[in-house]
């Protein structure tokens, strides 16, 4: 299928959109009959969506599935029993998500936790809105095949899969200029609309490969933002990790720490310290030489249990730092 056809599947009216357009209602109350509602806060929210009939669908993977949004027939407040992750592929939606409200431009991506309120405006005749229904066992299987679970949207992800939590999270990725999440989404659709039997195994693929993107776009949108700043207690646990560990501890290491993902937790250590993670690294691990040096170790005895396993590169870091080679500053301590 080319992408001019699926262009004006996507856009071509179905019957009822046409009655909607005319002015007829569609009845909530049909989709609210089953009486199912969730406590959010002081709120009942009425919970919709079937996940034994929403989770299986032609040419999709088990525990996943895509449908197009009904055009002039906004969806009052509402949470499901499945992590879905809304996408605009034409015009723009504006929602409502926790009482908040925000609009999906074209080709951005909006993930909503299970528990997480939200409703949908009326979209007009040129706003193509897709939602991704996805199952807990398909969401783990994707997440173990994509990125680094330090990643904050794999934090997201694993959260979701957490019995433990109020599943109320939301994350808006504002994707509009990735090429990469407009062409996986496509090529997802193309597979839906005319499935082979190779498509569920392709689909899997796209959707893995959608997440990387995800985690990445919101990755970069993070670090180019005025970021915000860690508290002054998470900053000195990174720190003090870094002291405790600095012979052998790796940015990953830190990173898992704070619960981010390394290039975030790398730009973040930067910002509020003034110093790169290998800065603090060579700072800690001189620091501990000197302490050693200070007890009457010898200079290669100091470099070692301090994580160097090179003397040239110890001696040229200690006379950046303290100005004179090992020996003279034992000299000048014994004094």
């Amino acid at each position: 299928m080319d992408i001019a056809r699926l262009d004006n599947l996507l856009l071509k009216l179905t019957d009822s959109e046409r009655a909607y357009c005319a002015g007829t209602r569609y009845d909530w109350n049909d989709a609210f009959s089953s009486g199912h509602q969730q406590n959010i806060g002081e709120k009942h929210i009425h919970k919709i969506g079937d996940p034994t009939r929403a989770l299986h669908q032609e040419g999709m993977p088990e525990g996943l599935s895509i449908v197009r949004n009904s055009r002039f027939n906004p969806v009052p407040e509402h949470v499901h029993n499945y992590v879905e992750i809304s996408y605009v592929y034409r015009g723009h939606a504006p929602q409502v998500v926790n009482g908040a409200r925000l609009t999906l431009a074209q080709n951005e991506v909006l993930l909503l936790d299970a528990a997480c309120p939200h409703a949908v405006g009326e979209l007009g005749e040129h706003d193509i809105m897709l939602s991704i229904v996805i199952s807990r066992v398909m969401l783990r299987r994707s997440l173990e095949q994509s990125l680094s679970p330090s990643s904050a949207v794999s934090q997201f992800l694993i959260n979701a899969l957490n019995d433990e939590t109020d599943h109320r999270g939301h994350v808006h990725f504002r994707t509009g200029n990735s090429r990469r999440v407009r062409r996986y989404m496509q090529e997802m659709l193309c597979e839906l609309l005319e499935p082979t039997a190779a498509s569920p195994q392709i689909v899997s693929r796209l959707f893995e490969l959608l997440l990387v993107e995800l985690m990445q776009s919101y990755e970069t949108s993070l670090l180019q933002a005025d970021m915000p700043t860690l508290p002054s207690a998470q900053v000195a646990a990174a720190v003090s990790y870094i002291e405790r560990h600095a012979c052998d501890c790796t940015l990953e290491d830190v990173a898992r720490h704070l619960h981010l993902s390394p290039n975030y937790a790398s730009a973040l250590l930067k910002r509020q310290t003034g110093r790169t993670f290998m800065q603090l690294v060579q700072e800690s691990r001189l620091a501990r030489a000197a302490t050693l040096l200070d007890a009457g170790a010898t200079a290669e005895t100091a470099a070692r249990e301090a994580g160097y396993a090179n003397m040239s590169f110890f001696y040229k870091k200690f006379a950046e730092r303290y100005g004179c080679t090992p020996a003279v500053y034992r000299r000048r301590l014994s004094r």
